[in-house]
């Protein structure tokens, strides 16, 4: 940036606002004494404020959002800008600087608004120690500034006119106390993320923050029951105290007054007993993680609700019928309670469902269809469904995920795949049914299939070449798993900021001999083909060495016969492969020492034969147990040589040290057998050319018989009498 500013000592306001301007700052604005707004955010400013910056104390806006510059907590160096009211300086690095702890000083500044927040990685720091003197601050925020403190009650005494506090992940510690004086105008309070213990502060909370809107508290060690006072805040519209402590039971009418409460996120406590009463203008509910039961509150049918998210609790009955009456529900969930009876088939036609998860219950019946519906993720695995609508989706379906996992699905897919042959299906989870037949063809043309999971099924046939010719490329996944909680409801009301707690999308894949839940961005970088578990035939399709973007591809337990293909040897980003508990034979190819991504291999229980490829690489890493079943196979990590002029490979030291008495075993076995060999053709052509040893030897023979057959009668008898 060049310096032209020395003869602009009458400029009142400067905005460089969003220019890619980088480098320290012109040393020049020392001559612009007259500025009173200087705003220079979303540039790539570097260094500390020096004289250039300080002089001008005139100012009153000083705007640096998102630069890089180094910005001492303390704010000594502006200490005689009796002007100043405003400083925004969100995304830079926040230093704790050594004046600060040398000197209190009482500023000229009465600031108004001070924006500190930051999301670069910083020292502990301090709450600077200006802000003592400060009495007419409306908004502070000091998000993400690891400032190690116990709660500031005392800026909320000093500064009554405050409009916005937020402490968002700030390291805050000890209890949470009310001011004693109302502070009328304070509508936002978040000290989420902390530290913070002790009940939460009820006393007349309805009457100290009377204009209260928004409120969140998650993420703390809060510890008891939500306060009856909570019931008179009447402006309140969104309250999150989620991942905390609090128990017991919530009073059924305690949100009845809270006609404005749009977010409420109670979720990951310890609460218990029936679902309150739920307030009519509510539209995004979460209570997830808890340890609510009963059935669903009558109250709730008669709610706008877009988001309602009752997962992991002990609730019970039928889903209701009644939930088709929310036309504008697009996130739902209630996985992991005890639902039971069929899923309604009118909830399933919500146009502006986006969200579904029904998993971990007692639904029974069939999956419905969602021929007119809009929705993305479908999660309904863990059921006792037993069959497929006829029509399932259409062509046009923005489908992401459908996880049918671990239900009792039988029949063929062949209907359902020729609907959803035109989507841009990513995960497709059938894992644990009765499916059977062969794999459709269809299931190729889901070009963005990402994570394919049939295993545990009934499927027949050879494998279809052509999903070797499906890419499993999962780079533009990021846009679709950001499933927040909340996130739907935020398209309807745009003004309203998201709640803290995010919902990320997962799945659960098998992978290295461990099933995992793969869980938001991890989700995204996860690709993997699992058949196994099935009764597929014929030869693995030579095409499977194309899916050089997978992560995981298991073929075990089928009928698989032939070779493993020469082309798996491309398989360079694979870091589980498991052929095992197959009929393939023929020798294991020796570049697939050449996968350095490789972790896990498992070609046990086949009829391999021939060297293990060189114990080299990631092949050096694998034990025996990735070969067993396979008795033709050699070489390390195995015992068995595949040099058969060679002893077999020992763990052990050799213990002999004479070497004249070292036997090599495979000349003492051949010259054993010849030997005997040899004796017995003599003996027999002795007998056969001499009659009277033949003669002698048929005498010996009967002798013994004899005897053998009195010695056993006489002493039958004798037993038989004891």
């Amino acid at each position: 940036m060049r310096d032209y500013w020395y003869k602009m000592n009458k400029l009142e306001e400067l905005n460089l606002k969003d220019n890619g301007f980088e480098g320290y700052l012109p040393g020049s604005f020392v001559n612009m004494t007259s500025l009173r707004k200087l705003e220079i955010s979303q540039n790539n400013f570097i260094g500390r404020f020096d004289s250039s910056i300080v002089t001008l104390t005139s100012l009153e806006h000083f705007g640096f959002i998102e630069n890089q510059f180094e910005v001492p907590i303390s704010f000594l160096p502006f200490s005689n800008h009796s002007n100043l009211k405003v400083i925004l300086g969100e995304g830079n690095r926040i230093i704790l600087d050594s004046q600060d702890s040398l000197h209190t000083y009482v500023p000229k500044f009465q600031l108004s608004m001070l924006s500190l927040s930051s999301n670069i990685e910083s020292s502990p720091l301090r709450l600077p120690k200006f802000l003592l003197y400060q009495k007419d601050l409306i908004t502070l925020d000091f998000r993400n500034l690891k400032l190690e403190a116990r709660f500031p009650h005392w800026l909320l005494e000093n500064n009554t006119k405050m409009s916005e506090v937020m402490f968002r992940n700030c390291s805050l510690t000890g209890t949470m106390q009310l001011p004693l004086h109302p502070l009328l105008m304070l509508q936002r309070i978040d000290v989420s993320d902390n530290t913070i213990i002790g009940k939460i502060p009820s006393k007349n909370v309805s009457s100290v923050y009377p204009k209260l809107k928004y409120l969140n508290m998650s993420r703390n060690y809060f510890q008891g029951s939500i306060p009856r006072e909570f019931s008179q805040m009447k402006y309140l519209s969104e309250l999150d105290l989620s991942n905390n402590q609090l128990s017991g039971e919530i009073s059924d009418d305690i949100f009845e007054a809270a006609q404005q409460l749009l977010f409420l996120i109670l979720s990951n406590n310890k609460f218990e007993g029936p679902i309150f009463t739920i307030p009519a203008n509510l539209g995004s509910l979460s209570l997830n993680d808890n340890n609510f039961n009963g059935e669903l509150p009558r109250s709730i049918f008669n709610t706008s609700i877009i988001s309602l998210d009752i997962s992991n609790n002990h609730l019970v009955g039928n889903i209701p019928s009644l939930l088709t009456k929310f036309s504008r529900l697009a996130e739902l969930r209630m996985s992991n309670n005890h639902f039971e009876g069929f899923i309604p088939s009118e909830l399933a036609q919500l146009e502006d469902l986006r969200y579904l998860d029904l998993s971990q219950n007692n639904l029974i019946g069939l999956v419905p269809s969602f021929l007119n519906s809009s929705v993305k993720f479908i999660h309904l695995s863990n059921n006792h469904l037993t069959g497929l609508s006829k029509r399932m989706f259409n062509e046009n379906s923005p489908l992401v995920m459908l996880d049918l996992n671990y239900n009792e699905i039988s029949g063929n897919i062949q209907d359902m795949m020729q609907d959803l042959s035109f989507t841009k299906l990513n995960f497709l989870l059938l894992k644990g049914n009765h499916i059977n037949g062969d794999i459709p063809m269809q299931l190729c043309q889901l070009i963005d299939l990402t994570m394919l999971d049939l295993s545990d099924n009934e499927f027949s046939g050879e494998i279809p070449p052509c999903l070797g010719t499906m890419p499993f490329d999962n780079k533009n996944l990021d846009p679709l798993l950001k499933a927040s909680k909340g996130s739907f409801f935020v398209e309807e009301y745009s003004q309203a900021p998201l709640p803290s707690e995010d919902k990320k999308e997962k799945a659960s894949f098998t992978s290295k001999r461990s099933t995992y839940t793969y869980i938001g961005s991890i989700l995204g970088y996860m690709s993997g083909i699992d058949l196994s578990l099935n009764k597929l035939k014929g030869n693995i399709p030579n095409s499977f060495g194309n899916l050089t973007r997978i992560r995981a591809l298991n073929l075990s337990h089928n009928d698989l016969i032939g070779q493993i293909p020469d082309s798996f040897s491309n398989l360079v980003h694979t870091e589980s492969l498991d052929l095992s508990f197959n009929k393939l034979s023929g020798q294991i190819p020796p570049k697939l020492n050449i996968l350095t991504s490789l972790e896990v291999l498992s070609v046990a229980h086949n009829n391999l034969s021939g060297p293990i490829p060189e114990w080299t690489n990631q092949f050096a890493t694998f034990d025996e147990s990735s070969y067993e079943g396979n008795p033709f196979l050699c070489g390390p990590p195995l015992l068995k040589s595949c040099n058969p002029s060679s002893t077999n490979i020992s763990n052990g030291s050799n213990t002999d040290k004479d070497n004249g008495s070292f036997v090599d075993m495979y000349v003492f076995c051949v010259s054993f057998v010849v030997s005997y060999t040899l004796a017995l053709l003599a003996s027999t052509g002795a007998l056969y050319i001499n009659p009277y040893w033949r003669q002698a030897w048929f005498y010996y023979l009967e002798s013994v018989s004899l005897n053998g057959y009195y010695f056993i009668v006489d002493n039958f008898y004798r037993f038989c009498n004891v």
